[in-house]
């Protein structure tokens, strides 16, 4: 996994019969993405045991002078769905690709480069590889990415080095 950081955050609306596709998309990609919860706190609980995370899997919710800061990361038809939720009292989150247990290991490699607004920008098995791909300015752009960090799976968690 290899993310392309020329592509913009998209948001899903939890609703109709493909969100959960849209999800496993964003999941599968290593992004980091919005979701958009029409029914609130209790779509947020049924989305995050059906992603085998805890009951209050999402620790904040997003807000307009968030998607403000971040507007130029944002896919321009997400941003507008966003504006859209928060008229109608939906419920808007930012969803971290560390969250979620499929980006653990055995089923991701032990070291991420990891950016808080991207998600996984490469795995590896060794830290040295991993410090390498961050220098090598070739694999991103510096001037678009919040600050990407090398990232290690020990006592069951992700720590950053």
């Amino acid at each position: 996994m290899s993310y392309q950081t020329q592509e913009l955050l998209k948001a899903i609306r939890i609703e109709g019969d493909d969100w959960q596709a849209a999800v496993h998309e964003q999941i599968e990609a290593g992004r980091n993405f919005f979701l958009i919860l029409p029914e609130g706190a209790d779509a947020l609980k049924n989305f995050c045991h059906s992603f085998g995370l805890q009951a209050d899997c999402l620790p904040g919710h997003f807000n307009r002078s968030d998607l403000l800061r971040m507007g130029q990361y944002v896919d321009g038809v997400a941003f507008d769905e966003m504006l859209a939720a928060w008229d109608a009292d939906d419920l808007v989150v930012f969803l971290e690709q560390l969250d979620f247990p499929i980006n653990r290991p055995p089923q991701v490699k032990p070291f991420l480069v990891y950016s808080p607004l991207w998600g996984i920008l490469s795995q590896h098995d060794d830290v040295r590889l991993a410090r390498n791909w961050l220098e090598d300015s070739e694999h991103w752009d510096r001037t678009r990415l919040s600050q990407p960090h090398v990232y290690q799976w020990t006592s069951n968690a992700w720590k950053m080095l």
